[in-house]
């Protein structure tokens, strides 16, 4: 379904990737990167990784960056049946992407992260 996804692992040679082996901060800097600047990020997620990483997209892209926050319950689902067919799988999916911030375009609640929906430049 992702034909175009890329990886620190496909976007680097092992001798570039060497230097950061071993080194988690390192490495999480580099996907931070590779992700800001995707065309599309995925997510199944919590925690402030992805939602820097929303936050900073959506104000890189002027609330247009392309997100998918999937329904982990359902994803769950999909993965724990064995025996699911591909079309069952593909429909889960597409009902997964139909439910989330696909444009990036939401508005921020009062309870929301501040990372996640940053505030605007001035606030007077």
């Amino acid at each position: 379904m992702f034909p175009l996804l890329q990886t620190n692992n496909t976007l680097a040679l092992s001798e570039e990737l060497a230097e950061f082996e071993g080194y988690s901060s390192r490495l999480a800097t580099l996907d931070y990167n590779i992700c800001v600047q995707s065309d599309l990020f995925v997510t199944n997620q919590g925690g402030n990784f992805p939602h820097f990483l929303m936050g900073h997209r959506r104000y890189l892209l002027g609330g247009n960056a392309k997100t998918i926050k999937s329904d982990k319950r359902k994803l769950a689902l999909s993965f724990d049946d064995p025996n699911i067919r591909w079309s069952r799988f593909k429909h889960h999916m597409l009902e997964i992407l139909h439910h989330s911030d696909i444009r990036g375009i939401a508005f921020r609640k009062p309870n929301d992260s501040i990372y996640t929906f940053q505030m605007p430049d001035c606030m007077c």
